[in-house]
């Protein structure tokens, strides 16, 4: 098996069909290199008998694996411990594949990261091949990521009781910061952004995740430099709360060079938002 692509879904019934004919929509040369695993989070819809009837079409290695609601990050960790692919990319359940996509991400997945542009934000910025840690994350819009399986293996995203959020970049940025990736100028998703999605409730998540967004502050803190970039990405997770407990906590747990930097860049960050509103 090459690739196996996983789908996160939580009562998804009647968005997923587009993601899978985007998939069988393809030769079949293809698909045998191809396996789709979707982890439901505990949704309560019928999306397990809409997923069956997937599976009785014979055209694609499909496996359904249900678990108790836990957020996307935990759901990513059980699509990750049963895929068989050399290679895993996610695909959320409000995208597809663009023609040609499946084949794109095949003929130049050949390294650890492979990374794709998403056709909904058209992004100027992703121009070449290679990119550091820093220019990476100046990259705006979304982007397709294709894993050597061994390195999401090796990168679990954490998980914490009671809440259920932890953003992909806790993973993604130290994955990026060991490895070096491929960036095409292809575009090989597209989809749309769902009224209840993650990106809709994008900032309650973080309130409600306080140790989640910590992870992400102990991995952009740890990197040798604090760039631009990351410390604008870390700020806009710190925002969420931002209050004199855990200002206390990141003083105190790291170097004041790099906490009082944070600290002033998230105070920042609030005050162009007062602002704004």
């Amino acid at each position: 098996m090459f690739i196996s692509i996983i789908t996160p879904v939580y009562n998804r019934e009647k968005e997923i069909k587009v993601l899978y004919e985007s998939i069988v929509d393809n030769d079949k040369e293809l698909l045998l290199k191809t396996e789709w695993i979707i982890v439901d989070d505990g949704s309560v819809d019928n999306i397990k008998g809409v997923i069956n009837e997937f599976i009785a079409d014979d055209r694609l290695v499909i496996k359904y694996i249900k678990k108790e609601n836990g957020g996307k990050h935990t759901a990513l960790n059980v699509g990750f411990s049963h895929a068989r692919g050399e290679y895993i990319t996610i695909i959320d359940s409000d995208d597809y594949l663009l023609p040609n996509g499946l084949d794109i991400i095949i003929k130049n997945s050949y390294s650890s990261i492979s990374i794709f542009k998403h056709a909904i934000t058209q992004s100027s910025d992703f121009k070449k091949k290679l990119y550091t840690l820093d220019e990476f994350l100046g990259i705006r819009g979304d982007r397709l990521f294709v894993f050597k399986r061994d390195i999401l293996i090796k990168y679990q995203f954490p998980e914490h009781q009671n809440e259920k959020f932890v953003t992909e970049s806790v993973v993604f940025n130290k994955i990026f910061y060991m490895e070096k990736a491929n960036c095409f100028n292809y575009e090989v998703v597209s989809g749309e952004y769902l009224p209840n999605g993650l990106s809709d409730s994008y900032q309650k998540l973080l309130k409600n995740s306080p140790l989640g967004v910590f992870d992400l502050i102990d991995t952009n803190l740890k990197f040798d430099m604090l760039t631009t970039e990351i410390l604008k990405q870390t700020a806009f997770h710190f925002a969420a709360i931002f209050t004199i407990k855990n200002i206390y906590k990141v003083l105190v747990k790291y170097p004041l060079s790099k906490s009082i930097r944070l600290i002033l860049a998230t105070a920042y960050v609030l005050i162009k938002r007062s602002l704004k509103n």
